[in-house]
This record gives C-alpha cells, sequence and structure tokens, in this order.
C-alpha cells in the first residue's frame, strides 16, 4: 500500500507541474492518499492552480470553464481565501446575467441562469428576489394565455411588492396585460354569440380574435374546432409524381411529404416529414411548406434537421429569445419572431424521438386552423403527459405514429380500429387517408389542402 501511494505521490505531482489539473485532482482524491503525509502540501498547490486556472478562464469569457474549476477546488474542503473569491465573483456575474435576462424581458431564460446558479449552491438575497420574479413573471403570462386575467394581475401585483426596480419591459408587459383585459370578455361573449347561432366563420373568425389574446384558451380552442369541422373544408391530395420522357417515376423535390392530423376533443395539426422546410406569407402562388397569415416575407427563413439538431436560417430578419440573428441551432424552448410580431415556439418534447414541435404563441395561424406544427423525423408521440408530440388527456398507453420509406404506421398497445379494421400492435397505414379509433382516443390523417402550400 506505501508503495502505490509513493507511486501516486509522485503522479499527482508530476500532473500539477505539466498542468494537468483534472488528473492531479482525480488522484489525489483517492482515499487511500487522505492521511498521507504529502497531500496537504499538494492539495493546497492543486487549489490555487484551480483558482488560477479558474481566473484565466474569466479572462477569456469562459464563465463555465471558471465555475467548473471553482467546484473542483471546492470539492477538495478547502479554506483557501482565493477560492471564496472566485465565487464571489461568479455569482456577481451570474446574477447580472439573470437580471439583464429579465430586463430584456426573457423570464423563461432568466429562471433557467438562477436554476444552474442554485445547482452550484449560490445564495444572496438579490438572487432570491429575481428568482421569484421570474417564476411569478412566467406564471403571470401563463394565466393570460389562458385568459384567466385576473390571476395574471393577482401575479403581478405579488412581484411589484416584492421586485422594487422593475424594468420597462416588466411595465410593458402589465400595460398589455390590462389592455388585454379589457378586450377579452367582449371578444368571449361574441364567440358565444357565434357559435349559438351556428355563424360558423363569424365564429371561426372571434375564435382566432380571443386566441390571439390568450392562446391558450380552451374554450375558444374547442369552439374554433368545433366550426372548422361545421365548414368541412375542402382537402386535396397533393399531386402524384410525374412521370419521366422515359416512363419512370420523378421524384417531387419541391415541397416535403406534409399531412393533416385531426385529433378530436385535441385540436389540429399540420405534420411535416422533410428535413428541410421553408417558412413565409401564406399568398395564392406562395410555395412554402409553412405558410404563415402574418406580415413576414414570401420567404422569410428556413429550418433543417441535420445530426446538429434544428439549425435556423433567415432570408429575412428573424430573432431567437429576442436577439437578432442569422442562423441559429435551437434549443427546445426558443421563441423564433419572424417580421414585427409572429412568433413561434420551438420544442423537442421527448429525448425518446428527433421530432420537434412548433406552436404559434403570437396569435397569429396559418391559412387552416391548426394547433401546432410537428416536425417528423422518424416517429410521433401520442400520449398522456409533457414528453409526448400530442398531449391527448387520460389515453392509458401512448400511440406512436412511425415512419417506413414512403408509408406511415402505428404502434400501439390495447384495442385499436384503423380505418375500420381491427389492428394487432402495429399496422401501416398505406396513402395519406385514415382513421384511426380506440379508447380515449380518435384521429384522422389527411392529405394536405393544396390552397395551403
Amino acid at each position: 500500500m506505501f508503495g502505490l501511494a509513493w507511486l501516486a505521490i509522485r503522479q499527482v505531482r508530476e500532473a500539477l507541474h505539466q498542468g494537468r489539473l483534472d488528473e492531479a485532482h482525480r488522484v489525489l482524491t483517492q482515499p487511500s492518499l487522505r492521511d498521507h503525509r504529502a497531500a496537504g502540501e499538494l492539495l493546497a498547490q492543486l487549489v490555487r492552480a484551480l483558482v488560477n486556472r479558474g481566473e484565466g478562464q474569466l479572462k477569456l469569457d469562459d464563465v463555465e470553464g471558471a465555475w467548473r474549476d471553482l467546484l473542483l477546488a471546492e470539492q477538495l474542503q478547502t479554506t483557501d481565501k482565493g477560492v471564496l473569491r472566485l465565487r464571489q465573483v461568479l455569482l456577481r456575474l451570474g446574477i447580472a446575467e439573470a437580471r439583464a435576462l429579465l430586463e430584456a424581458g426573457d423570464p423563461r431564460r432568466a429562471e433557467e441562469a438562477i436554476a444552474r446558479l442554485r445547482e452550484r449552491r449560490a445564495r444572496s438575497a438579490e438572487l432570491q428576489v429575481l428568482d421569484e420574479a421570474a417564476r411569478d413573471w412566467q406564471q403571470a403570462a401563463a394565466w393570460a394565455e389562458r385568459g384567466e386575467y385576473a390571476l395574471a394581475l393577482d401575479t403581478v401585483e405579488r412581484v411589484r411588492r416584492r421586485w422594487l426596480h422593475r424594468p420597462e419591459t416588466f411595465e410593458h408587459f402589465v400595460d398589455n396585460l390590462e389592455r388585454d383585459r379589457k378586450l377579452f370578455p367582449g371578444l368571449l361573449m361574441e364567440l358565444h354569440e357565434a357559435t349559438d347561432a351556428g355563424r360558423w366563420r363569424d365564429a371561426i373568425e372571434r375564435a382566432e380574435q380571443v386566441l390571439t389574446l390568450a392562446p391558450h384558451h380552451t374554450e375558444a380552442r374547442k369552439a374554433r374546432t368545433r366550426a372548422w369541422k361545421a365548414i368541412e373544408p375542402v382537402t386535396i391530395a397533393l399531386p402524384s409524381p410525374a412521370p419521366s420522357s422515359n416512363g419512370e417515376t420523378l421524384a417531387c423535390d419541391n415541397l416535403p411529404p406534409r399531412f393533416l392530423l385531426w385529433i378530436d376533443g385535441v385540436g389540429g395539426y399540420l405534420v411535416c416529414m422533410g428535413a428541410r422546410l421553408t417558412f413565409g406569407q401564406a399568398i395564392h402562388d406562395g410555395h412554402v411548406d409553412i405558410p404563415l397569415v402574418a406580415d413576414v416575407s414570401r420567404l422569410h427563413a428556413s429550418l433543417t434537421r441535420d445530426a446538429e439538431g434544428y439549425v435556423l436560417e433567415a432570408v429575412r430578419p428573424i430573432q431567437v429569445n429576442g436577439r437578432d440573428t442569422t442562423r441559429a441551432l435551437l434549443q427546445t424552448g426558443d421563441r423564433i419572431t419572424m417580421g414585427a410580431s409572429c412568433q413561434l415556439q420551438f420544442r423537442l418534447p421527448t429525448p425518446m424521438s428527433l421530432s420537434g414541435r412548433l406552436d404559434l404563441v403570437s396569435g397569429h395561424r396559418l391559412p387552416l386552423s391548426v394547433d401546432g406544427i410537428l416536425l417528423m423525423a422518424d416517429t410521433l408521440i401520442l400520449g398522456d403527459g409533457p414528453q409526448t408530440h400530442v398531449n391527448v388527456p387520460d389515453l392509458k398507453q401512448s400511440l406512436v405514429l412511425f415512419r417506413k420509406k414512403d408509408s406511415l404506421g402505428i404502434r400501439h398497445g390495447g384495442k385499436l380500429l384503423v380505418n375500420g379494421r381491427k389492428s394487432d400492435e402495429r399496422s401501416m397505414l398505406g396513402d395519406l387517408h385514415a382513421t384511426v379509433s380506440g379508447e380515449n382516443i380518435s384521429f384522422a390523417i389527411e392529405p394536405v389542402a393544396a390552397r395551403l402550400g
């Protein structure tokens, strides 16, 4: 044992001399060296080296690298003043980052920054105030998106009492809440009147106005779905690929395959299966994959799914989380702004699938009234819970739509009818016309309407 400890001490000295601090840390923290007479001196040297490297990382604006070195030093249970000094500097920087994100009107990212500080055992009175402000700001926004304006304004008042130095972005948010609160009851009453009278086109228009103010208002979503079903918009199959001069079928590369997914009691979704998608204004002669009824350009941006993830590229000005960009690798929860105000939120709901989801969170819409855009890689998961692409309440067993070459299939548990026939856990749906029904779920798949693209 003594010989092994001597070799380990020599390895630590060599690692320190050559700047291999992670290796020195790994060896020096072995239990067999805890009581070695040389360990104390080497531990002090390692702590000083880690602090020095962390301070160097800060000069290079590598805050994460500085945190890594600080946490390694703190694992050595040292009382070195340099460790405390580095922690104080990093804490001030972290609080400044959270404060700046709140001042920019981004409470979600501010809360994420605060959560990272919490994980690193950061504590301060100001951090607590910022944390509560970020949480309540998001809660107020969530209440407003559901049309619960009284609860939203109550939450806002709680923020005002606790957060004395509020930025203009927050006061602007409150002003918008007050304005929307006054408009909302009248629009909701007009929606009820149109629905009760069977004036379905008026009902759709009023539902869209309500959802512009409160995108997650359940009653308006249901009324809109009911109105669209009553009108029964015509859908036309996309044209078949044209034969070439030698009789072979040519693949149609102009538009990636898309289809509509209508789920009873839940909503409608545009499903895009292409690896590259384009966004632009919904106009008669437009040819974009995701047409937006919004003040955007004919071709505004593209989204590509590759080995890195989802890469957004600008053709016209775009923002991600309030910051101008021309190219961005999207992270789940990112908000994309196109034009002056059209906003979409990107999510990767589950690590089990590369498929993503886009939700229009600014009240804008597509030519057909859908509740979201699903970016289908290999699978889509329908189930009851947050880690699904479509949340279907009370669905006991999740369903999985999957791709197999140019066809769609479904995997499921329990009893299910596919196009009126009993399905045995796995069925191919054939072309883009299918109806599926089972316990607590019923949905239909159909081609995209020609006027949508």
